[in-house]
């Protein structure tokens, strides 16, 4: 108890970030290393809106589901929010999603393989990743960093548009999560149209121009 209550001292001066089974360090030693990124997420001026984001897309998960959960602060968040009752299988690229939901017990964690990126805290791949292809997943949850009318749905790095692109061909149901900041920017690396998503997940700040050019493509949208 009397760790707890320091840890928790420690997270309020921001000295620390306590995860699920983990404790990060923030303070100014740290920076550039794995923390840096967390930091930074936890900071974000959309924390709220992301939050809201991953509650709503939580409440998709269903028990006994299989689910794969893309890199980014947003599917961190949606992590924590998956009920730990639920006997969930979760296939994931990331080490701050890994970190999140490794200590649930009934949670099946599939941590795929890679090169790791300090920047993202993803595992990247080069090539498809034979993990991804092999398992079968019902929902997937994907992150992105621009989501253009004309050119579609993209990321800064080509190696997560791979990992993206394989979750998305072994899923069943696809869902694109991102805050209304990324609608409307372009980022080099395309990996689907938004036609390709069954779902697409923001917040209320969205663009009317960008809500009535997905309603007028008939895209499932729905705005938290």
């Amino acid at each position: 108890m009397t760790t707890r209550r320091d840890l928790e001292f420690l997270s309020n001066q921001g000295e620390v970030k306590v995860l699920y089974g983990a404790v990060i360090f923030t303070g100014d030693e740290a920076k550039g290393s794995l923390s840096d990124y967390l930091l930074a997420v936890a900071e974000s001026q959309n924390k709220e809106k992301k939050k809201r984001i991953a509650q709503y897309a939580a409440s998709l998960v269903e028990d006994n589901d299989i689910i794969f959960l893309d890199g980014g602060s947003t599917t961190e968040l949606l992590a924590q929010f998956i009920p730990s009752e639920f006997h969930v299988t979760v296939v994931c690229c990331s080490i701050n999603v890994f970190l999140t939901i490794a200590n649930k017990k009934n949670i099946d964690v599939i941590l795929i393989g890679g090169m790791y990126n300090r920047k993202t805290m993803i595992l990247e791949q080069s090539m498809d990743s034979e993990i991804l292809r092999n398992n079968r997943i019902r929902k997937a949850f994907i992150s992105a960093g621009g989501v253009h009318e004309k050119l579609g749905v993209t990321c800064a790095n080509q190696s997560e548009c791979v990992i993206k692109k394989t979750a998305m061909e072994s899923s069943l149901e696809k869902i694109l999560v991102v805050d209304s900041t990324k609608f409307g920017f372009v980022h080099s690396c395309y990996f689907a149209g938004m036609e390709e998503f069954d779902l697409i997940l923001t917040d209320n700040s969205l663009q009317e121009k960008h809500r009535k050019f997905l309603q007028d493509k008939e895209t499932v949208l729905q705005v938290i």
